[in-house]
């Protein structure tokens, strides 16, 4: 459970609540919910939290910590999907609780919804470069006011601190690989 994980990740940490609450820009209270699993946080909340106890985000949703040559098959791979984000991503590289045993870099695969933005918030990556290439459908990067148009097969490369969002004009939901490197998840 995610909430099991940020308290016992926040308590190794040596971080209290109220300490976690204010980094992650929500209160007291809140984190505790989340603690308890009584409720279930959107995405930005918890990639504050993650990045307030100095964690990979994507170790929340793991079931174990893999730090050697690693085989994940597809109906093995962490599934995702938030409710403020039109996007499923499945997880295909090994990925830990450790920063210091995390990848160096995330691949993932992702399905967008026909004629729906990735999210609604631009999506930033501070330290992190990613590279797309789209499998079925058609993929728009928004990047400040250019528009590139990605069919099948095509790849787009986003260097670290560029601002985009994604959006699916067709009518049929989009198939892509994206890598991050440095891992961010």
């Amino acid at each position: 459970m995610i909430g099991e994980k940020i308290k016992a990740a926040r308590v190794e940490k040596g971080i209290t609540a109220k300490d976690l609450a204010e980094k992650a820009e929500v209160t007291p209270g809140y984190i505790s919910q989340i603690e308890r699993n009584l409720i279930s946080p959107s995405l930005s909340v918890l990639m504050r939290i993650a990045e307030a106890i100095e964690i990979p985000l994507v170790s929340l949703f793991s079931q174990e910590e893999q730090e050697q040559v690693t085989v994940i098959t597809r109906d093995n791979r962490t599934k995702i999907q938030f409710a403020d984000i039109n996007m499923e991503y499945q997880f295909v590289t090994p990925y830990s609780r450790s920063k210091n045993a995390c990848t160096k870099m995330e691949m993932l695969c992702f399905k967008l919804g026909a004629k729906s933005w990735g999210s609604t918030m631009v999506q930033y990556h501070e330290e992190a470069a990613e590279c797309t290439l789209v499998l079925k459908g058609t993929l728009e990067y928004h990047i400040g006011d250019d528009v590139y148009i990605l069919n099948e097969g095509d790849s787009i490369y986003v260097p670290q601190q560029t601002y985009h969002q994604l959006y699916n004009p067709g009518d049929e939901d989009v198939e892509a690989v994206a890598v991050i490197s440095p891992a961010l998840y």
